[in-house]
């Protein structure tokens, strides 16, 4: 294998434990978010707001990341398309971007 190879190809990934695993955490979450609805508001409970809020952007993220591994596109970027590296999915497995691309959004 070429080195070019080796960086172009997408990380091995175990699709069954990585979905099952974000499965269960978008349920947590979505639970999450509908036991704290009466008292997340921002003028009622600011702290309930902002954390139902977090909430919301990590289910956004978990449901996009079931979408890319049914698209067949999880474990690569969506800025460059370049692939993720391993480490990264196994720390968060609804990461988007690769390093160098989230280190570009973080910046803006």
């Amino acid at each position: 294998m070429s080195v070019d190879t080796a960086f172009s190809s997408a990380p091995t990934v175990d699709y069954t434990r990585t979905r099952q695993f974000l499965q269960k955490e978008l349920e947590e979450r979505e639970a999450a978010i509908r036991e704290s609805r009466p008292t997340s508001a921002p003028n009622v409970d600011p702290v309930s707001w902002a954390t139902s809020q977090a909430t919301q952007r990590v289910i956004d993220q978990i449901t996009a990341a079931l979408e890319r591994i049914d698209a067949g596109t999880y474990g690569r970027c969506i800025r460059c398309r370049g692939p993720i590296v391993a480490a990264r999915l196994e720390i968060m497995p609804y990461a988007e971007n690769c390093i160098d691309c989230q280190r570009d959004v973080d910046r803006r």
